[in-house]
């Protein structure tokens, strides 16, 4: 946990200058630990403030952007988390990836966006 816990802060500062290969092992680190424990990294992203910085790595559609949507789609498995999703300002820059063709963006934004709406009465 003390790599993922790294991995936060180094993202949190790389983020804003989208820093690429380290961005990119940061979100490998965040997707790594969502794997080994959903829940406890969905708590600790969510404390982070990492989440309000994904809406600016969305929009700006690198390389990374697959993994953001794949990161946002495992935190949002997490019915408490789903709405913390949203707060964020998550959704539109989700919607906006719908008109990508990059196969890879379109299906985890396909997941993101179905799994911040399951079980939704909203």
């Amino acid at each position: 946990m003390d790599n993922f816990c790294d991995a936060l802060k180094k993202l949190k500062l790389t983020a804003a200058d989208s820093g690429g290969d380290s961005l990119e092992g940061c979100l490998d680190c965040l997707l790594k630990a969502l794997a080994h424990n959903n829940a406890e990294a969905s708590e600790k992203i969510q404390e982070s403030g990492i989440l309000q910085q994904f809406p600016g790595l969305l929009s700006l559609q690198s390389s990374c952007t697959p993994k953001v949507a794949n990161i946002i789609a495992e935190v949002a498995k997490n019915e408490l988390m789903r709405s913390s999703c949203v707060e964020a300002g998550l959704v539109a820059p989700l919607v906006q990836l719908l008109n990508c063709k990059d196969q890879e963006v379109l299906l985890q934004t396909g997941r993101a966006l179905g799994n911040i709406c399951y079980d939704s009465r909203k």
